[in-house]
């Protein structure tokens, strides 16, 4: 038996008999290969986590919500009283201006408004409304007394304007606790399912709870 054929098998021998070096090529591709592939992995795990970091630190809406426009309370004044100049008696420019000056925390000069636009719509049960809450707002306490009583003489069925008069008194100082109570439990009596009749009832157990 040869040298070659007791070989077989094993390592390859060349023509003298000697150990020949194996092929190594082949092995090194496929190491590249692999080197490349776990490299891809390692890539994409990080991008995978910095996007996740990314999305839980911003809120899971933020990344996908559609950018939405806002209204600029500067240029809407500026609007409103462009069309108040043009036309004074714009009954509608003058709630807008309004709303947006108490809602800017701007409530006297809000009221200034309210009050034009009472002149000119003395049966709004709504304006009324409205009025005396930024009346309250601003501090005129008396003067929106006197707006929600209106308001209830108005349409003495509607719920909004009892509650919030039971709310100014709850919050005068010291507080009209038996006052508050009154128009509370007529919130109930005129609109027991209505969401000021709910508002009415915890603002009751609230008033047990502090007594």
């Amino acid at each position: 038996m040869t040298s070659r054929t007791r070989n077989r098998g094993r390592h390859p021998v060349d023509d003298r008999g000697e150990y020949a070096p194996a092929p190594r090529r082949r092995h090194s591709r496929l190491f590249v290969i692999l080197a490349v592939v776990v490299s891809a992995v390692l890539v994409i795990g990080l991008i995978e986590v910095v996007l996740l970091d990314l999305f839980s630190s911003r809120g899971s809406d933020d990344l996908f919500l559609q950018p939405q426009i806002a209204v600029t309370p500067g240029s809407q004044e500026a609007e409103m009283r462009a069309r108040l100049q043009e036309n004074p008696d714009d009954v509608n420019a003058m709630l807008v201006l309004a709303d947006l000056l108490a809602n800017t925390g701007r409530a006297s000069e809000a009221v200034q408004w309210y009050e034009k636009a009472v002149q000119a719509r003395p049966d709004d049960v709504g304006l009324r409304v409205a009025f005396g809450r930024t009346l309250m707002q601003g501090g005129y306490r008396l003067d929106a007394e006197i707006q929600f009583k209106k308001a209830i003489e108005l349409a003495p069925t509607n719920p909004e304007p009892i509650f919030f008069l039971g709310q100014l008194y709850q919050e005068s100082d010291p507080p009209r606790e038996s006052d508050a109570r009154a128009q509370y439990e007529r919130v109930i009596e005129v609109a027991p399912e209505s969401v000021y009749a709910q508002r009415a009832k915890e603002q009751l157990d609230a008033l047990d709870r502090a007594s």
